[in-house]
């Protein structure tokens, strides 16, 4: 477990590191604002829109699916039974929901030029066509990741990480390969080929490693086996969660579209930084113990249960408050240093950077929110999430209509709303998987601590960073110190995570 927990966060810490690289050259290649008057190829607002339609399909039809119940019934499968009818289960749903992913990519190819004017309806003509192409260019992406997913969750159940923690890296490699080989040349569309090739790696690279366990494509004869119904059934409930995730993301859209040139750019700018903590923390830490809470769950062993999600949401609330506080501090050198080249302008960056800002507020939130869902998902219990998904997208989607359109935030109220929803939701899954468990899943007194070493640590980063005009090392001084005060801090409380996990040997 702690192994996959290393290996998984050093890979997504490759794989957002890459994104970065990624988000640098794009911002260097095409800017931010640059939409009015630059010829809508080179406009990056279209890629970003273009990226909606594929990653709404593969959410809304596949991930959904894959994420609420494909592991925890293989996982059942394996203990209950054996290899063999755990591989045959995978299977039958790989070949029904790769099935269904192509078909809907054909309709939607077929019908972009119909539905794509929706999403995006402040574009000109030049723009949208650009975006239609665009999408139906990266509309193969869905097929590849559906298979790369069921890969995933195979290894995921069978606890061998190492080609799933490569998935990741591979696609940022082939997007940042068609940034730098093809964009120059063909503008959005060189990305968007880029983005089909990294899908591709993506899969790809898993799947040696489910053949090396002796999977082979052997579906059952029958296409509605009783294992493929249970788990659509309980699936059913997360698609719609996932619907209404997706929906929120198009109201994004929708309403960025209206604003000024360069919002879509800049709210995913700033949503990809948010999402570096999350990911290298929040998410590899609840994709390992995924796993361990589906084999717990499956043993009715509530006990260790209970511990296995206690233990890592302290995990995640140690690394992840300081984060957040660093971050928010360091948010304008953050922004300058990763994107301020090329076409990416002065101004650029302090939009940029306030909107990061608004997003840090639910970082922390956004962060525990997959390791608590999973909770619910290992207990085959999709619809508490989902109810809690659906409330949390009403209030963004609400919330960012009234922050855009009559408080005229622009992307600062994009951010914010997406904030209060995160913690709205997190809040929520922590009291209800308390209550179902009866008993609370947080150490308050622990967290409390960690949010007074952090503040503490804003306090000497915004202190030191004065000392030093260079960005860098305003930056890296700051950050460094800031680190070393947080730890301290915990030391000196007597942190209990920080005494089990990182000094075993030097508290008595």
């Amino acid at each position: 477990m702690k192994i996959g927990a290393l290996l998984l966060g050093f890979s997504f810490f490759l794989s957002k590191v890459l994104g970065i690289i990624r988000d640098h050259l794009l911002a260097r290649q095409f800017g931010a604002g640059n939409g009015e008057g630059v010829s809508a190829v080179f406009n990056l607002d279209t890629y970003y829109a273009a990226f909606r339609m594929p990653d709404f399909l593969f959410h809304q039809l596949s991930y959904g699916v894959l994420a609420a119940a494909f592991v925890p019934i293989f996982v059942e499968i394996l203990r209950k039974e054996n290899r063999e009818n755990a591989f045959r289960f995978a299977s039958d749903v790989m070949r029904l929901v790769s099935l269904i992913m192509v078909g809907f990519s054909i309709i939607i190819f077929i019908i972009a030029p119909y539905i794509i004017p929706v999403f995006v309806p402040g574009f000109s003509k030049e723009a949208l066509d650009v975006t239609i192409l665009s999408t139906r260019i990266m509309l193969v992406t869905p097929i590849f990741f559906t298979i790369g997913s069921i890969a995933g969750g195979m290894q995921n159940a069978l606890h061998k990480f190492l080609a799933l923690s490569l998935a990741p890296v591979f696609y940022n490699i082939g997007i940042i390969g068609g940034i730098v080989f093809l964009s120059k040349t063909y503008g959005v569309y060189g990305v968007a080929i880029g983005v089909a090739i990294g899908a591709f790696l993506n899969m790809l690279v898993q799947l040696p490693s489910i053949l090396k366990f002796g999977f082979r494509f052997s579906p059952s004869p029958k296409w509605w086996t009783a294992r493929v119904r249970e788990m659509v059934l309980l699936s059913l409930p997360r698609i719609l969660g996932m619907s209404a995730t997706q929906v929120s993301l198009i109201v994004d859209t929708i309403i960025a579209s209206t604003l000024a040139a360069g919002s879509i750019t800049i709210i995913n700018f700033a949503a990809n930084l948010e999402s570096l903590p999350i990911g290298i923390v929040g998410v590899s830490v609840a994709i390992v113990s995924f796993g361990v809470l589906s084999s717990h769950a499956a043993d009715q062993n509530m006990i260790e249960f209970k511990k296995e999600i206690s233990t890592n949401l302290r995990k995640i609330l140690f690394l992840l408050i300081p984060l957040a506080f660093g971050m928010f501090s360091l948010r304008f050198q953050i922004v300058k240093i990763v994107f301020e080249k090329g076409a990416f302008t002065g101004t650029d960056t302090l939009t940029t950077a306030n909107t990061l800002g608004f997003f840090l507020i639910g970082l922390i939130f956004g962060g525990i929110m997959f390791l608590l869902a999973r909770g619910f998902y290992a207990l085959k219990n999709t619809k508490t999430p989902v109810k809690a998904s659906i409330a949390a997208v009403a209030i963004n989607i609400i919330a960012s209509i009234l922050l855009t359109k009559v408080l005229k935030l622009e992307t600062y109220g994009l951010a914010i709303a997406n904030s209060i929803a995160d913690a709205f939701n997190a809040i929520l899954l922590l009291v209800l998987l308390s209550k179902l468990l009866k008993e609370s899943v947080i150490d308050l007194g622990e967290t409390a601590k960690f949010f007074a070493a952090a503040i503490l640590m804003f306090a000497v980063v915004n202190f030191t960073k004065n000392y030093f005009e260079n960005v860098y090392f305003q930056t890296a001084v700051s950050a460094g110190v800031g680190a070393l005060v947080y730890f301290f801090a915990c030391f000196a409380m007597k942190c209990k995570v920080f005494k089990r996990y990182y000094l075993k040997n030097i508290y008595p």
